[in-house]
């Protein structure tokens, strides 16, 4: 059977990703793109996910556009998601001694003052444009703290990531200048936090960095710098666009939204449902490292493909009634919006977190909700969302 196609960059697309991959999935674990593959279900994404034959994509966007030097190829070749094998596990292993639980732990209660605090601003308006008041602020603020820089600088993170998120999407050449420069003053900004915090360390995640050792080894000056940079571009972008996801899908299940404020000890598993339903993250292309054989499909190396977590996450075959929100659903297999295998997001902890501090208290505070205008989404990147929310609500207990 001829496999089905998607056109990854057609409009119709992006509009609708769900119903492109339900009906694809349908018919196969995988269709063809302009790209390579797009891979559609749980077990063959978890697959491709845990099998070390496929490597991250890293730089290869990079050469095909014609990209070969520069701040942003070096970049991309420093980070810890580009390196493979024993480079990875020991940049995972330093770090992880420093990007504690406890680290994200001690946040809790800085996120519940943030939330409210923003809340705060608008809460008497009876409506607001969700991005730019709560979804864009709310991570700088948390990722501020987490790294210790003063909360007179975060204005200036979330344009420089905003920029930098342009690197992750087709437009790498023609905005090849804007995103040059959002790294580079984001990495010059790194720098002199990092000597500062050498001079004077601080419970934060940056001095914790500087101070990891394991046998005498140490992450040098340039995996500093990669590491926090990533840490402030992940951890405001990608929340970010989870947050006004997740306030997306529920405009479409306001029996939902009223559960939440009705129970807000579902925290957890609302956060949990709303990475499953409406995930952020599109899925980092992985590149085959020799040729395989998946499902008797051949596959030559060097082949793309896309292990699509937000297809994989409503896969009927492991989730009843998939294209439904429910918070009060059991996970029984992970969804996979953070990734699986050795390339897990480190920073998945951070980012449930912050939706289990912050969705209870919307749904608390702002009561009913409906949409205020359309949904401005961002086109053609992995990392999806409204970048344009406009929210009427009703306002509930203070």
């Amino acid at each position: 059977m001829r496999a089905p196609s998607i056109d990854l960059l057609d409009p119709a697309y992006d509009a609708d990703i769900h119903t492109a991959h339900r009906r694809a999935r349908e018919r196969s674990w995988y269709a063809t793109t302009p790209m390579g593959i797009i891979v559609l279900r749980h077990a063959e994404v978890l697959g491709v996910l845990r099998d070390r034959r496929w490597r991250e994509q890293g730089r290869d966007a990079l050469e095909s556009v014609g990209i070969t030097s520069g701040p942003l190829w070096e970049w991309l070749g420093q980070i810890m998601a580009t390196q493979e094998g024993e480079d990875h596990a020991r940049l995972r292993r330093l770090v992880s001694q420093a990007f504690t639980p406890r680290q994200v732990e001690r946040l809790r209660p800085m996120m519940r003052r943030t939330a409210h605090a923003l809340l705060d601003a608008v809460i008497g308006d009876a409506g607001c444009e969700f991005v730019s008041a709560f979804a864009a602020p709310y991570p700088v603020h948390v990722i501020g703290e987490l790294i210790g820089v003063p909360a007179t600088d975060l204005d200036r993170f979330h344009g420089w990531c905003s920029d930098l998120s342009l690197a992750f999407g087709p437009g790498i050449a023609s905005e090849r200048e804007r995103i040059e420069s959002a790294l580079g003053d984001l990495s010059d900004y790194v720098d002199a936090l990092l000597a500062e915090r050498r001079h004077v360390p601080g419970p934060d995640l940056t001095s914790a960095l500087i101070e990891v050792e394991e046998q005498g080894d140490r992450l040098s000056a340039a995996e500093l710098r990669a590491m926090v940079t990533v840490l402030i571009f992940g951890g405001q972008d990608t929340t970010q666009c989870q947050l006004a996801c997740a306030i997306s899908a529920f405009l479409d299940s306001p029996e939902q939204w009223r559960l939440l404020a009705e129970r807000p000890a579902l925290a957890a598993s609302a956060a949990e449902e709303v990475l499953r339903y409406e995930p952020a993250g599109s899925g980092a292309p992985r590149v085959a490292t020799e040729d395989l054989v998946v499902n008797g499909l051949e596959i030559p190396g060097g082949t793309v493909a896309l292990p699509s977590g937000p297809a994989a996450n409503r896969d009927p075959a492991v989730y009843p009634d998939p294209d439904r929100l429910d918070i009060t659903r059991q996970h029984a297999e992970p969804q996979l919006t953070f990734g699986g295998g050795a390339h897990y997001c480190l920073g998945a902890s951070l980012a449930r977190a912050e939706l289990q501090e912050a969705l209870p208290i919307l749904a608390g505070r702002l009561g009913e909700i409906g949409s205020a205008g359309p949904i401005e989404w961002r086109r053609r990147a992995l990392i999806r969302g409204p970048v344009h929310l406009p929210l009427a609500f009703a306002g509930g207990p203070a």
